[in-house]
């Protein structure tokens, strides 16, 4: 079997998962960097798997070898900036060719924490001298809402989220993972940054009323404060970091900052999944997993 020149870095990710499966239906082969030997039977035999670890930047050039194209994002986790330097670092020893670079909406000008850091790391990347794309999604529509805020659904039908008035922007993670595939694949993207939302802009309230349509139940959308939302999270383990950029997150939306672009239909050549179609194949998944 033809050895892949495709290599995606953070395979077992919302994101990283979509990449290998867009890839595979059409037809490309590609190799996944795991760093726990026990996620390989995540994969089918279609995918090459090579074990390395991001932190221990020794490990990772026999992933790299003789590829041409590497779709790179690492956990997020206060060591991102470091883990994707050590992934930029290994793509140009082994002379890669083109990076796609998973950024997020954002980056670099929402601030702290998560928004500073990938900025950084879009920087390292334009200082690389390796031809690169951008991909800066919206939140995912398998965040929206967040996991915490399922809880108060199911048990009380309330929605309980910080953004106020403001509007949110979203994507499908498998629209991500199609754009994804398409660069690596078709090339002709090189030095682009492409912010990647569905058509979707909606309140709150109005993401609410879509989930109680699914649910068949009256979902009632509560403005929470940042001290509500700080407690709420705290009280189920979030990590501090998480809760600051979801706080940060919280303020960007009521300030307005989300929109909707074209980008993913440009790309593809065809309209990017709704919000209402991801409800209606996942929803209700969420109250009988």
């Amino acid at each position: 079997m033809t050895s892949p020149s495709i290599l995606v870095v953070g395979p077992t990710g919302t994101v990283g998962r979509e990449v290998i499966n867009a890839l595979g239906t059409e037809g490309h082969r590609a190799r996944a960097l795991v760093r726990n030997p026990a996620k390989a039977s995540l994969f089918d035999e279609n995918v090459e798997i090579v074990i390395g670890d991001l932190s221990q930047p020794e490990t990772l050039a026999p992933a790299f070898r003789n590829i041409e194209a590497a779709f790179i994002v690492a956990p997020p986790s206060p060591e991102l900036e470091i883990l994707e330097a050590n992934a930029f670092e290994a793509a140009r020893r082994a002379g890669v060719k083109q990076i796609v670079y998973l950024s997020n909406f954002g980056a670099g000008t929402f601030g702290p924490p998560v928004w500073d850091w990938h900025g950084s790391s879009e920087s390292r990347l334009q200082d690389l001298k390796i031809p690169f794309a951008i991909l800066r999604p919206a939140r995912f529509m398998t965040d929206t809402p967040f996991p915490f805020s399922w809880m108060g659904i199911k048990d009380r039908s309330v929605l309980a989220e910080g953004t106020g008035e403001g509007k949110i922007t979203m994507i499908d993670p498998r629209d991500i993972g199609a754009v994804a595939a398409k660069i690596l694949t078709a090339g002709g993207h090189e030095g682009k940054t492409y912010e990647l939302t569905s058509a979707d802009i909606l309140r709150g309230d109005e993401i609410a009323q879509k989930i109680g349509a699914v649910l068949g139940k009256d979902i009632r959308f509560v403005k929470a404060d940042q001290q509500e939302s700080r407690s709420l999270m705290t009280r189920v383990g979030i990590p501090g970091f998480v809760i600051e950029t979801v706080l940060r997150y919280y303020e960007t939306v009521r300030e307005n900052r989300w929109y909707t672009t074209a980008a993913v239909a440009d790309i593809l050549g065809r309209a990017p999944r709704s919000y209402d179609a991801w409800l209606r194949e996942k929803a209700e998944g969420f109250f009988t997993a």
